[in-house]
């Protein structure tokens, strides 16, 4: 591949899978790495608040670019829910707004439990907990919250694929459960709460995999510290295009390679641009892009030419450090 000028190159570029500890903010994971790297352009794909933990993706440089292919990626989590309490955050950390008077034990049997668990499988319609990230009209719900306003949310649509009851301890439940990008789980604990009829709130909560990674498979805090940069550099980042395995490949020429940098469409007719595993039907089509010695270049387009039956490979996000 030709060698470019103009493209900055970076150190650090991947995906780095962190074990986020509770009592901080996934920024905070944010800025910790940042320092220990030495590197500014960096950002997670998905945020843990302060009490929760778990796997939190950090991008680091060129794979900053393509972090809503990770955020957009279903996610497990295993959650405590306190029965009996509502709140005013829907977690540990609100006023009590609600304590049920009576018998707990005798209100929530495992049986009714389980059937009123499996009702919030599939896709519904969500509302988001008060003291959320949602914006209106560009403000935090939870900065409006905390000024002693009261935000105006709109409901969302979120899909739960499995959710399953793993332990039972009133007032705690435990569950696991495989969700859309987007699911409130203390909005869930706050309506299992509402459909028991006795309160209920996020006690704890773990996010084990996002996608394909696994939390066992992620590193702590400590673990990076000790390990250092130089390891961390040539152990522990995993190359973005791994995200993207799911995208068939486009392999490109030297000649493609050098119109998909410039912005230009590549024609698929020929040999400057194979795709490969895949055949192209006419809807439009992302692709992983590599060049012949197998280099990832970023995603690109295929579609239709507007003027003809020629189908073309538009560049769409380039890894640009692939070009340095």
């Amino acid at each position: 591949m030709t060698v470019r000028t103009g493209a900055a190159k970076s150190r650090w570029n991947g995906i780095l899978p962190v074990n986020k500890p509770v009592g901080i903010t996934s920024h905070d994971v944010v800025d910790y790495v940042r320092q220990l790297l030495g590197q500014r352009k960096m950002g997670h794909t998905g945020t843990l608040d302060p009490k929760a933990s778990g796997l939190l993706l950090l991008c680091l440089g060129g794979a900053t670019r393509f972090s809503r292919y990770l955020t957009s990626q279903d996610k497990i989590y295993r959650a405590v829910i306190s029965l009996g309490l509502s709140t005013s955050t829907d977690d540990t950390e609100g006023e009590v707004t609600f304590r049920y008077p009576g018998d707990l034990k005798a209100l929530v049997t495992e049986d009714r439990l389980k059937k009123e668990i499996e009702l919030f499988t599939g896709v519904f319609s969500q509302m988001p907990p008060v003291y959320s990230s949602k914006k209106i009209a560009g403000v935090p719900a939870y900065t409006l919250a905390r000024r002693g306003e009261k935000p105006i949310l709109r409901p969302v649509t979120v899909r739960i694929d499995s959710i399953a009851v793993v332990s039972v301890h009133l007032p705690h439940v435990e569950i696991e459960l495989k969700c859309s990008a987007g699911t409130y789980l203390r909005s869930l604990a706050r309506d299992l709460g509402a459909r028991l009829g006795c309160g209920g709130h996020l006690f704890s909560l773990i996010r084990t995999a996002i996608g394909d990674f696994k939390l066992e498979k992620s590193y702590t805090l400590e673990h990076l510290q000790d390990a250092g940069a130089e390891k961390i550099e040539s152990d522990f980042l995993i190359p973005v295009e791994k995200v993207l395995w799911n995208l068939p490949a486009a392999v490109l020429s030297e000649k493609a390679v050098e119109d998909i940098y410039h912005g230009r469409p590549v024609e698929m007719e020929g040999s400057e641009a194979v795709l490969e595993s895949v055949s192209f039907t006419g809807t439009p089509l992302e692709v992983r892009l590599h060049d012949r010695e197998n280099r990832f270049l970023g995603v690109g387009l295929v579609c239709l030419s507007g003027e003809s039956t020629g189908t073309l490979l538009y560049p769409k996000r380039l890894m640009m450090e692939a070009f340095a």
